[in-house]
C-alpha cells in the first residue's frame, strides 16, 4: 500500500487548484468582478464606519469605561455590546483579545462565542432589507429574528452551563501593555485604528473571494447536473451569505415567506466565509470551529421559525416602515444600544447574588 505524505499532499492539492483556475479561468474573472461590485457596493459601506468605531472604542480603552459598573460581567458585557452592534468578525476579535489579556477565562469564551457573532444591524435593514428586497420592513423582520435567536441561545447557554466568572490574576506585561494604552493620545488611538480597519476590510474581502470563487465551481457543476436553482442559491448563502441571498432573491421560485425565512436562516448561520473569519480571530484558544458551526446553525434555525411565525402573524408587516426609513445610522446605533443596556442590565439584576 502506497503512502502518500503530507507534501504529496500539500502539492496534490496545489496542482488540482491550479487545475481548476485554468479551467474556470472565464468563470473565476467573472465571480471576481461580481464580488468586487457587491462588495465596495454593499459590504463596505454598511461595515466599514462601525468597524473603524469599533476600534477607536477598543484602541481608546472606551468600552470598559462604559461597563465597569457592571463589575464582573463587565468583560462580558462589553464583547455583547461590540458583538451586536459592529457585527462580525469584530465580536470575536474583542472576545479574543479579553481572552489573551487574562480578563476572561476559556469557558467564557465559548459562551461568547455561542451567540455574539451575529450581523451588523445596518447590514441587514440597508444592503439585505434595501438592497435586495428593496423593502426596510422586511429588513426589521429579519433583524429582530436575527437578535432574538442570538438572546435565546445566550441566556440557554448561559444556565445549561452555569457560567461563573472567576477572577484571573494578571501578568506584570498585560499590566505595562494596558498603562501604555492609557496614555496614548487620540491621534495615536486614530492611526491604530484606521490600520486595523482597513486590515480586517482586507480580510473580509479575502474570505468573502475565496469562499464565491469556490461555489462558482461547484454552482457549474450543480447547474450542468439540471440542480434545482432553489438548492443551488440556497447552498451559495451558505458558503457566502451577502452574494447568496442576493442571487436567491433573484434565482429562487419559492413562497415569499418562505424566502425571507430561508435567508434568516443564512443570516443567522452566517456562512462558512464568515465562519472562518471568526474562526481566524479566535483559533488559538483552542476552542474548535465544530463548536462555532454548532451554534451558528442553532441561531439560523431559531431564527428561521421566528422569522416564518412574524410574517405568519403579520402578513402585512410594513408598520411603521415611513418612520424607519427617515431615521439614519445614528439614530439606529443610538437605539439599539439602549436596547441591548436594558436587556443585559436586566440578566445581572435577575443573575446577581
Amino acid at each position: 500500500m502506497i503512502k502518500i505524505t503530507n507534501k504529496a499532499k500539500k502539492l496534490i492539492l496545489l496542482f488540482f487548484m491550479l487545475l481548476f483556475l485554468f479551467a474556470f479561468q472565464k468563470n473565476n474573472y467573472l465571480t471576481v468582478q461580481n464580488t468586487i461590485k457587491v462588495f465596495f457596493s454593499s459590504v463596505v459601506p454598511s461595515l466599514f464606519p462601525f468597524i473603524l468605531c469599533t476600534n477607536i472604542i477598543i484602541n481608546g480603552n472606551l468600552i470598559d469605561t462604559l461597563t465597569e459598573k457592571f463589575n464582573k460581567y463587565k468583560y462580558l458585557l462589553s464583547a455583547t455590546i461590540i458583538g451586536f452592534l459592529c457585527g462580525y468578525p469584530m465580536g470575536a476579535k474583542i472576545s479574543y483579545k479579553y481572552y489573551s489579556e487574562y480578563s476572561i477565562t476559556k469557558d467564557e469564551l465559548k459562551f461568547l462565542m455561542s451567540f455574539i457573532n451575529n450581523c451588523n444591524p445596518i447590514f441587514i435593514l440597508s444592503t439585505i432589507g434595501l438592497c435586495v428586497f428593496n423593502d426596510i420592513s422586511i429588513g426589521l423582520v429579519l433583524c429582530i429574528s436575527h437578535y432574538i435567536s442570538s438572546i435565546i441561545i445566550a441566556i440557554s447557554f448561559y444556565i445549561h452551563n452555569n457560567i461563573i466568572h472567576k477572577n484571573i490574576k494578571k501578568s506584570n506585561k498585560i499590566s505595562k501593555n494596558e498603562s501604555k494604552k492609557l496614555h496614548k493620545s487620540f491621534f495615536e488611538i486614530l492611526d491604530m485604528s484606521i490600520k486595523s480597519s482597513f486590515i480586517v476590510i482586507g480580510n473580509i474581502f479575502a474570505f468573502i473571494l475565496i469562499f464565491n470563487l469556490l461555489f462558482s465551481i461547484i454552482e457549474k457543476l450543480l447547474l450542468s447536473l439540471n440542480v434545482s436553482p432553489n438548492i443551488i442559491y440556497t447552498l451559495s448563502g451558505i458558503f457566502e451569505v451577502t452574494n447568496g441571498s442576493r442571487m436567491l432573491y433573484l434565482n429562487a421560485t419559492l413562497p415569499f415567506n418562505m424566502l425571507v425565512s430561508i435567508i434568516s436562516f443564512l443570516l443567522g448561520f452566517s456562512g462558512f466565509s464568515i465562519i472562518f473569519q471568526i474562526y481566524s480571530c479566535i483559533y488559538t484558544a483552542g476552542i474548535r470551529i465544530s463548536h462555532i458551526i454548532k451554534y451558528k446553525f442553532i441561531q439560523g434555525a431559531i431564527s428561521f421559525v421566528t422569522t416564518y411565525t412574524l410574517l405568519k402573524i403579520t402578513p402585512n408587516f410594513n408598520i411603521s416602515s415611513k418612520s424607519i426609513l427617515n431615521l439614519n445610522s445614528t439614530s439606529y446605533f443610538i437605539i439599539i444600544v439602549a436596547i441591548i443596556f436594558l436587556i443585559t442590565y436586566a440578566i445581572k439584576k435577575v443573575t446577581q447574588k
